[in-house]
Formats: structure tokens, sequence, C-alpha cells
């Protein structure tokens, strides 16, 4: 038989070849928003070793009017967990094996994929390593979520020219939003559901001095705008935050500039409206002004996790033009 003999540079391109057309044709990932397939035993499932999954995983999520979890848990059995299994977004699996350890997979078998493996050598060990690593765990899910509503976002967006040249961002907002208000430094966006609304609002504050940007603030900047360009259904009624619960906050950057995220309830003075907010207070110095970017949402007798998910989402994507 003949001998045939490669080029390094031919082996090479080949090779590059198969792992690029491996990539290509990998599937789509399917499952809804914030939803985790768990595989373990049914058994485990059901008692304490699947009391430690849910602990941190299903906890409340927080700031809505009614309760909702982190994310939606479905559990199947380890033998169950092929074919269209296998194609599932977001993954847990714990096992009891040889090897003790967290071990994170992207994209292993569709595209976009994160899957988890904690596997200990005992029940005892697999509950310490989920209870030590939970957190930041659950934050990676939570970012892939953002990631892949962008993505998402990415194949029917508005043309958003008119932020940008209003308030100098650049930022993603699907076509399914609508421009229902406009003027000079205030854009408000809105999405018709069957039984409610979301809402995006952009608007610029002032920075008078330090003290401007500060936590305390958020809401009396928010119940000003409220009360200017956002009227309830009927006369003398208005959104306001609804102040009974204070908003959990936390500062963050956002496209490198230091932002006071704000989670809360909103409600319509002198009505019985209201619903979750999701509000950035972005700090640019450089136009001496607050950028504020906010979502909210209006769906009674729904689910609005999801939802709040999205608007965080495209929030996220703000980008300044002239930094």
């Amino acid at each position: 038989m003949k001998k045939v003999i490669i080029p390094l540079l031919l082996l090479t391109f080949m090779w590059q070849s198969c792992n690029d057309d491996n990539i290509r044709l990998l599937p789509e990932s399917n499952g809804r928003t914030h939803n985790i397939l768990v595989i373990m035993d049914n058994d485990d499932w059901k008692k304490t070793l699947g009391d430690s999954i849910r602990k941190y995983f299903a906890a409340e999520f927080t700031d809505l009017p009614q309760s909702e979890s982190v994310f939606t848990l479905q559990q199947a059995a380890p033998e169950l967990y092929n074919g269209i299994f296998k194609t599932i977004r977001n993954v847990i699996i714990v096992k009891v094996g040889d090897q003790s350890g967290v071990r994170t997979y992207i994209d292993r078998y569709a595209s976009p994929q994160l899957i988890t493996v904690f596997e200990g050598r005992n029940k005892e060990e697999l509950k310490k390593l989920i209870s030590q690593n939970a957190s930041k765990i659950v934050d990676k899910y939570n970012s892939s979520e953002i990631v892949n509503q962008q993505r998402l976002h990415r194949k029917s967006l508005r043309n958003n020219e008119d932020v940008e040249k209003e308030f100098g961002v650049n930022v993603e907002i699907p076509d399914f939003f609508n421009l229902v208000d406009h003027q000079n430094g205030f854009m408000w966006f809105r999405r018709d559901l069957k039984t409610g609304e979301e809402d995006i609002l952009l608007y610029e504050v002032k920075l008078k001095d330090s003290l401007s940007f500060n936590p305390d603030e958020v809401t009396c900047y928010r119940d000003s705008i409220g009360m200017k360009f956002i009227p309830g259904p009927t006369e003398d009624t208005y959104m306001n935050s609804y102040t009974e619960l204070s908003p959990s906050q936390k500062m963050m950057l956002l496209d490198g500039h230091k932002t006071i995220e704000s989670r809360g309830l909103w409600n319509i003075k002198n009505d019985f409206m209201g619903g979750p907010y999701i509000n950035y207070n972005i700090l640019d110095k450089k136009h001496n002004r607050i950028l504020v970017a906010e979502g909210f949402v209006y769906a009674p007798a729904k689910e609005k996790r999801d939802y709040i998910v999205q608007l965080e989402s495209i929030l996220k994507t703000i980008e300044f033009i002239d930094k």
C-alpha cells in the first residue's frame, strides 16, 4: 500500500475545520427563562439532599409583589438524562462518585448551555459542597440568563438612534417596545402584554454635588418623574414608589460607571395599580449628570420574575458613546 504523506499545515487546517464544524453542529439549547433541570436520584430529591438544592436555587426572588423563586426547578432521574434533556440550557447534576468537587461546563451538548456538576463521595459531602458553592453558582446562572436574553433580543432590535441622540448612549431595546413619550431629557418605551405592560424609562438628573449621587435620592428622583410624566388612569393619579417596603439597593459598575441598582415596588397614587421595578442610577461625571434607566412591570395576577429579568437584560446593555 502506498504511504500517504500529509503536510503538517494541511493537518492543522483539517483539525481546525473539524473543530469549527463541531461548534456549528451544536444544536440550539432549549428551556424557559430562569428554569434549571436538576439531575439526581428521585429519593434524594425528596429528602435533605434535594432540600439543599432548593434552599439556594429556589430561594425567593426579592422585591416582587408575590412570592416567586429565583429559579424554577425541574428534577429528573439520572437514567432519563439523554435525548432532548441533553439540550436543556441550564442543568445541575448532583451525584455520588469517586471525585469530590464542583465542575462547570459551557456549551457541552448544546449552545448556549451551562451545566454544573456537584460530585461528592457521599451525601453529606455533597450537601457541604452545595452550601459552600451555591452562591457563586447562582450568580453564574443569573449572568448566563442575562446574556441569553440579550442574545435573543439582538435578533430583533428597534432603531435606537433616537436614544443615542438624546442621551449619548447605545442601548439594545427590542423592536416589540414602542416609544410612547419623548421630551427633552426623557424617553418612555412600552411593550403591551395580554394583561398589562412592560415599560422602560430613560431620563437625566443634573449632578448638583457629590450628595446628588446617593441611594437615598433614588426614590426622590423616580417619584418626581412619576408625578410629572407617568399618569394614572384618572385625574390626580400618578406613579410613585411603594414606601412601606424599602427597595433593595447595591453599588455596581455599568459600562465602567458607578451605578446604584435599586429593586422595589411601585404603585399609582390614589389607585390600586402597582408592580415591581428595577432602576439604575448611573454616574456620568463627564457630562455632570446621573443617567437613570428604569424598567417596571404591570401584570396583575401574573408572575413577574421573567419580565424583570428581561428588563434587566435590556438596561444592562447601556454603553456610553463619549466616555
